[in-house]
């Protein structure tokens, strides 16, 4: 039994100061920390996929690099849209990963090693596209290449990334938020993985997602710092502040996969 903690879109400033719709992300990102650090078990290992700070920037990763240093698991990241790779990697702390691409594709595509990946193959992809052509995301070849050629074939699989792959049933994002080969590359893995494949696991839509396409799970967790509209027909994206803070329990047992969602109130602290 493996025991995982998933979040996403933290969306961490320059300084502390940052407010995103109204409310402080550094405090909010804290206040998950806190909560992860509460639970009344030590996960194996935590992942958060993407969209580390609210802009490449330097000194965001190094505050980041330093709330973040208080959870209590290695830690490995997925990238957003909104981050930059070679900052995460110079600031930020990974856990024991295996690359999958060399260092210079500037991609953060990898399997999770040690104890964890003895039990479960754990993937990390980056499907960031360049920012002048929007918020989707895209898997090149030689990305999906090289995680199928990974697959054992003798484990479970999950793959972390922070774009989902399938339609949610909302209008605008499924325009424009999505992985935009994400169904050919789900069908690539599930013919891959069959039966072993035991979910795809995403952030960027600062909403909980839990769906079902051809019998895969799809699950994806909120932004501590503000949520998105969802509404079938929605045009465009409205913003959401104020709310809970979100993050999933993910347990990977030997016959099942299993998602526990904490929405746990937040006290904003004292002005300092």
């Amino acid at each position: 039994m493996l025991e995982v903690i998933h979040v996403s879109d933290t969306h961490f400033g320059p300084d502390r100061s940052l407010s995103i719709r109204g409310a402080n992300a550094c405090e909010r990102a804290e206040a998950l920390v806190a909560a992860i650090r509460a639970l009344p078990f030590v996960p194996d290992f935590i992942v958060h996929t993407g969209d580390v700070v609210n802009d490449p920037d330097r000194a965001a990763y190094t505050l980041a690099a330093e709330v973040l240093a208080d959870l209590p698991a290695p830690v490995y990241y997925a990238t957003g849209n909104h981050d930059d790779v070679p900052m995460m990697r110079a600031a930020l702390a990974f856990g024991e990963k295996e690359p999958l691409l060399p260092d210079a594709e500037d991609r953060l595509c990898y399997r999770i090693a040690g104890t964890a990946g003895e039990k479960v193959d754990f993937f990390v992809m980056d499907a960031k596209v360049p920012p002048s052509e929007g918020p989707h995301g895209y898997l090149g070849d030689a990305q999906i290449t090289a995680v199928l050629d990974r697959i054992s074939g003798t484990k479970p699989v999950a793959v972390f990334l922070h774009y989902p792959l399938v339609p949610i049933g909302s209008r605008w994002i499924d325009e424009h938020l999505l992985v935009t080969n994400g169904l050919e590359f789900q069908r690539a893995l599930a013919e891959k993985a069959g039966p072993s494949l035991r979910g795809v696991f995403t952030g960027h839509l600062h909403r909980g997602l839990t769906l079902y396409r051809d019998g895969i799970l799809h699950s994806g967790v909120s932004s501590p710092a503000c949520e998105f509209s969802a509404a079938p027909g929605d045009t465009s994206c409205e913003f959401i502040a104020g709310g809970p803070i979100p993050f999933h329990h993910l347990t990977f047992t030997p016959d099942a996969t299993m998602v526990k969602a904490y929405s746990l109130p937040f006290s904003p602290a004292s002005p300092r």
